[in-house]
């Protein structure tokens, strides 16, 4: 009795043994791009989990940007430029109101000399 039971131990780990090496198998026969469906026992294409992101195993595919968003670069380097020509706008802007302000204007009409007690000619 106890050799049948031991004979079952050992027919169940061989199982076991070949069915773990049997799914590695099939895992690795699928490409880059699939990821193998323990319950459908076939590779799935990764395409699949855009449309049914639950799916088990879906977190083993790589996703690759297919179209990068060219627009959020090219938003981001506009706003850039637009913040940097602001900048230097108000700089300018800023010093051309200081030199103005502080400026010294000359005077338009001569001073008029009077020539009273305390000044003799």
């Amino acid at each position: 009795m106890a050799s049948n039971a031991l004979c079952a131990l050992c027919g169940l780990i061989v199982a076991a043994v070949v069915n773990f090496y049997g799914v590695s198998a099939q895992k690795s026969q699928c490409s880059s791009s699939e990821f193998w469906s323990s319950d459908l026992d076939v590779c799935v294409p990764c395409e699949s989990c855009k449309k049914y992101p639950k799916t088990p195993s879906c977190n083993t595919c790589k996703y690759v940007d297919e179209t990068p968003d060219v627009w959020k670069l090219a938003a981001i380097a506009s706003f850039s430029v637009l913040a940097v020509v602001l900048v230097g706008a108000v700089l300018i802007i800023g010093v051309m109101v200081h030199r103005r302000k502080s400026h010294r204007r000359p005077l338009r009409e001569p001073i008029e000399e009077t020539a009273g007690p305390l000044y003799h000619a």
